[in-house]
C-alpha cells in the first residue's frame, strides 16, 4: 500500500459523527458539496435523484419533529431511547447546520435508484470528510415522509409529488471526535 492516499486517508477516517457545532457552512464548502453530489456514478447515468441542500433551522426543526412525532405515533420507544442516550432526543440530525436529503423518482422504472442514492450519499459523506467536516448517514429521517406529514414535509423542501425519500446526510463541522468501528475481516470473501 502507498505511504499516503489522500482518497483511502479520507475513506479510514471518516467516521459517523453525531454531534456538531452551530458553526454554519461556508458558501465554498456548500458549493463543494453539491458538486460531489452531482459527480456521483448512477446506472445508466439515469441520475434518478434530486439532492434538497437544507440550511434553514426552520425546516430542518419540522422534518425533525415530523419524524419523531411519526415514531412516537408508531411506538418505537426503543428508537426514541437510543436517539435520547446519544444525547440528541430532539433531533435526528444532531444539530447538523446542513442536512442533504436524497429523493428518487419513481417514475423511473429502470435502473436501480435505491443504489444510486446511496452511492450518491457516500460521495457527500467522503467530500465532507475531505473538507474537515463531519456527516452522518441517515435512514432514521424516512419517517417524516410516511402518513400525513409526507406532503407537508415535502413542499418544504420542494420534493416532487412523482419523488420518494430515500436518505439523508446530516453534516457540519464535528464537535466531537469519534474511534473507527470494529472491523469484520470474517465478512471478506476473495474468489482467486
Amino acid at each position: 500500500m502507498p505511504d499516503s492516499n489522500p482518497a483511502l486517508d479520507f475513506i479510514f477516517s471518516r467516521r459517523s459523527i453525531r454531534k456538531f457545532t452551530a458553526e454554519p457552512l461556508s458558501a465554498e464548502q456548500l458549493d463543494l458539496l453539491q458538486q460531489a453530489a452531482l459527480a456521483a456514478p448512477s446506472a445508466m447515468n439515469r441520475q434518478p435523484w434530486r439532492f434538497h441542500f437544507i440550511t434553514r433551522p426552520s425546516v430542518i426543526a419540522a422534518i425533525d419533529e415530523a419524524a419523531l412525532t411519526k415514531y412516537r405515533e408508531d411506538g418505537e420507544q426503543a428508537l426514541l431511547d437510543r436517539l435520547a442516550s446519544r444525547g440528541s432526543p430532539n433531533s435526528l440530525f444532531y444539530g447538523a447546520p446542513l442536512v442533504v436529503i436524497i429523493s428518487i423518482d419513481q417514475t423511473e422504472r429502470s435502473g436501480y435508484p435505491w443504489i444510486d442514492a446511496g452511492i450518491a450519499a457516500e460521495n457527500i459523506a467522503l467530500a465532507a470528510q475531505a473538507l474537515g467536516l463531519g456527516s452522518c448517514i441517515i435512514g432514521l429521517t424516512q419517517a417524516a415522509f410516511a402518513g400525513s406529514s409526507r406532503d407537508i414535509i415535502g413542499r418544504m423542501i420542494e420534493m416532487p409529488d412523482t419523488h420518494d425519500f430515500a436518505i439523508s446526510i446530516a453534516i457540519g463541522h464535528p464537535a466531537i471526535g469519534k474511534d473507527p468501528h470494529e472491523a469484520l475481516p470474517g465478512r471478506l470473501v476473495t474468489i482467486k
